[in-house]
C-alpha cells in the first residue's frame, strides 16, 4: 500500500431481521456498546472497524453484508480497477 491515506475495508453493514437480538448478540461477540443506537441503524466501531446493523437491510434491501471500501482517491481507484479488467 502506498500513499499516507490508510485504504481497505473499513465498514460493514450487515442486514439484521431482529434488531434487538442482533444489538446484543454483536455487543458480546465485540465486548463492547455500540456508539451509535437507533431504531433505524445500530453501529459499533471496534479496533478501526465499522460495524453496522441495518433492520431489515434498510431503504437499500440488502439481503447480505455489503462491505465498503475507503480510499483516498476515488476517480483514481475506479480508473485503476477498471483498467485491471472491472466493470462499472
Amino acid at each position: 500500500m502506498t500513499g499516507s491515506s490508510p485504504q481497505g475495508i473499513k465498514t460493514v453493514l450487515h442486514p439484521v431481521s431482529d434488531l434487538a437480538k442482533a444489538r446484543a448478540v454483536y455487543a458480546a461477540l465485540l465486548g463492547i456498546a455500540p456508539q451509535t443506537d437507533s431504531s433505524y441503524y445500530v453501529g459499533f466501531e471496534a479496533e478501526g472497524q465499522h460495524i453496522g446493523l441495518v433492520p431489515d437491510g434498510g431503504p437499500q434491501g440488502m439481503t447480505s453484508p455489503v462491505a465498503y471500501w475507503h480510499v483516498p482517491d476515488i476517480e483514481a481507484k475506479l480508473a485503476e480497477v477498471t483498467a485491471a479488467g472491472a466493470t462499472v
